[in-house]
């Protein structure tokens, strides 16, 4: 009877909710990332209201075969969930039951970890999603392949190389599709060993049909007028300092409209200005929003944005099109938030600045000029003030990354996942990515949705989410919300005028993906995936920032309807680091393995903190086991290349001593209570 009645309970509100989107169509895909060309995360869809929200239940919930905690998001089409993986993995599962229906995992040459870049290696174990596109899924593998899968079957259809992983270079982003083309960018993780691009292929043969450098080539060598052009803007003998990277790593828009690709770069290798030429102008084209005609890669316009950039403030996130309400008239916009918390708007046409919001907290500028450039603030060039701590606002990881804005096209309010992540730096070299957690911080680390009007440029509404900063993408509907997905594993939705909290439910693992929403035979579902994030770089270099140790749970993809009843997954319990092999070491040899450990780009594997302990593959050193003689195997003898640990023959004996030293102390801190595996940092 009481089967019966639950049953009787869920029909009627499922009655009521389809009433209520009576108008939304019966079936309908989210095939592209942000669900269309023009990337604004939005869905015409109201079953899902603000009248329903309460009624929302998890419909199923399914474990994905794979140690990354994924953070792609979902593409659906015809029924099925497409997921991508580090590794060139490709998920396909059934919208309705979560079923597995295949699971591809690209091949790697035998010994492929062993003769590429640590660059190439690291690329490998992070995936930000898959293009859809004429019946097939693409994918990046991470070690600068794409591999396209017939979408029905899994099976590979063609592969094209675009990088090359033994020269620093890897990538991580989500292919871009249009005009019958698949467009794809590059990291080069800053280093300035080389220079970005970005690569079209034809989508139905992977051959490639044009490339675009984002920065100049050597001048010795280089003789095309543009880049010759290009170069005079990074000063003289600026080569001998650097090699550019300006990588395109995330950020891309198709165009339909104008056929043109709009490309966000990344920052410059060596960060610090003092390092690069004395006389350097903007450094083309770091840091900026680029147009190329997208049938022939021809360059059309571009927008600077952070001349002289020291902080890291990338222009390689946070790109979308929109229609735009500008003197009286609509006019096609290309909406850039990059990672210094100014958002911008462009005419799509021409770059021309239209207009720019201040959304987060910062201390490097005071505002925007006319055109748009920043007006500097001199007492934030760390790298001029020897000696001096200096409080770096936005942090490295930017007041956003490359989470998923969210827009609403009736209203022009554009929503923002925004981080406050202060760190301090000095010029000579020391960075605290934690300076927000130290009883002296002038700003606290917290995570924020910031809606901001396109048309008038204002903030209209903050909402304060976590004290962790690193959160999910946005997905917005018609139906009134906005939903986030949180490093503690809750994932909430948002009145979209108010910024209030409406629902939030515990989902059972760290996220970063953000949600896609379509109907299936009258039904909206709300698709999202969670676990312990470690499909990203940040789960490594912020991990406490960006789970909980009870949200870094095994990844699983997660759906939820109207009438869903089916049981939450668990979080995980915190296992207490153990005790490491060897007492602590001498503070002093430890603090000068710190900077080798810095210097060497260990974080970028391993963490922050000597534990990449939300990491899919990767050792967490904050539990390890090794005494000395095995640990200068591993990082001098190279036993675990053929694992993509790469082999350090330049350290010496005391580099290693120094190396170890660090990594114990830092286990022992985990072991106490005082790094990350402690769990004391939590969300709200």
């Amino acid at each position: 009877m009481k089967v019966a009645k639950a049953a009787v309970l869920a029909l009627s509100m499922l009655a009521a909710a389809c009433s209520r989107g009576a108008g939304d169509p019966a079936n309908t895909d989210w095939a592209l990332l942000g669900n269309g060309s023009q990337m604004q995360h939005h869905a015409a869809l109201r079953q899902i209201d603000k009248e329903s929200l309460d009624e929302l239940g998890l419909a199923w919930a399914v474990d994905m075969p794979t140690t990354y905690g994924l953070v792609g998001n979902p593409l659906i089409e015809g029924g099925v969930v497409f997921q991508g993986g580090p590794g060139g993995q490709i998920f396909a599962n059934d919208l309705k039951t979560g079923k597995l229906l295949w699971h591809f995992t690209a091949e790697y040459p035998d010994g492929s970890t062993e003769d590429q870049s640590v660059g190439g290696y690291w690329a490998r174990q992070f995936n930000r999603g898959v293009a859809l596109y004429k019946g097939k899924v693409i994918i990046a593998t991470g070690d600068c392949r794409l591999v396209a899968v017939d979408q029905k079957t899994g099976k590979q259809r063609w592969e094209a190389q675009s990088c090359d992983s033994k020269l620093d270079y890897g990538i991580t982003g989500a292919p871009r599709v249009g005009g019958g083309l698949v467009f794809i960018g590059n990291s080069n993780q800053e280093l300035g060993t080389q220079r970005g691009f970005v690569d079209a292929f034809d989508v139905e043969t992977g051959k490639r049909r044009w490339r675009f450098y984002t920065v100049p080539g050597d001048p010795a060598a280089e003789t095309d007028p543009f880049y010759q052009k290009i170069a005079k803007t990074w000063g003289t003998g600026w080569y001998a300092k650097t090699r550019g990277s300006g990588s395109p790593w995330d950020a891309m828009v198709y165009d339909e409209k104008l056929q043109q690709l709009i490309i966000g770069t990344g920052a410059l290798g060596p960060g610090e200005p003092n390092l690069r030429a004395a006389d350097a102008g903007d450094e083309l084209f770091t840091n900026s929003v680029v147009a190329v005609d997208a049938r022939t890669g021809k360059y059309r316009w571009h927008a600077k944005q952070v001349p002289h950039d020291g902080w890291n403030y990338e222009a390689a996130v946070g790109l979308m099109l929109a229609d735009l309400p500008v003197d009286g008239q609509v006019r096609r916009a290309v909406i850039s938030v990059p990672k210094q918390g100014f958002a911008y708007a462009y005419d799509a046409a021409t770059g021309k600045f239209l207009g720019g919001t201040q959304y987060a907290q910062m201390t490097w500028a005071s505002g925007l000029d006319a055109q748009g450039r920043p007006i500097q603030n001199p007492e934030a060039m760390y790298w001029n003030r020897p000696g001096q701590e200096t409080l770096v606002l936005p942090g490295g990881m930017g007041a956003h990354g490359w989470e998923a804005l969210a827009f609403n096209p009736k209203t022009n309010i554009l929503y923002v996942p925004a981080m406050v992540m202060p760190v301090s730096r000095t010029a000579e070299g020391h960075y605290d990515w934690y300076y927000g957690d130290r009883p002296d911080a002038k700003v606290k680390p917290r995570g924020e949705v910031v809606a901001i009007d396109m048309a008038s440029h204002s903030v209209k509404w903050r909402t304060t989410t976590s004290r962790l900063p690193v959160n999910g993408g946005l997905l917005h509907t018609a139906g009134g919300l906005v939903f986030q997905g949180l490093a503690d594993g809750r994932l909430v939705a948002f009145d979209e005028a108010t910024g209030e909290i409406l629902w939030s439910r515990q989902t059972g693992g760290a996220i970063r993906a953000a949600p896609s929403t379509v109907t299936l035979d009258g039904e909206q579902y709300l698709v999202v995936a969670t676990g312990n994030g470690g499909a990203s770089a940040s789960a490594s270099l912020v991990g406490r920032y960006s789970s909980t140790p009870e949200a870094r749970t095994p990844p699983r993809l997660l759906a939820f309807k109207i009438g869903g009843t089916a049981a939450y997954p668990p979080l995980a319990k915190a296992e207490p680091a153990p005790a490491p092999p060897v007492p602590r070491q001498d503070a002093a040899l430890a603090r000068r393995g710190e900077a080798l450990f810095a210097a060497y780009s260990c974080e970028y594997c391993h963490g922050t903190d000597g534990g990449a302990s939300v990491g899919g593959g990767i050792p967490n050193l904050n539990r390890t086991q090794l005494d000395l003689t095995h640990f200068k195997g591993v990082v001098q003898g190279g036993d675990r290349r053929s694992g993509g640990m790469p082999q350090f023959k330049a350290l010496t004996d005391a580099d290693v001593a120094a190396l170890y030293a660090y990594v114990i102390n830092a286990a022992w801190d985990a072991r106490e209570g005082k790094r990350s595996d402690s769990g004391q940092h939590k969300a709200f």
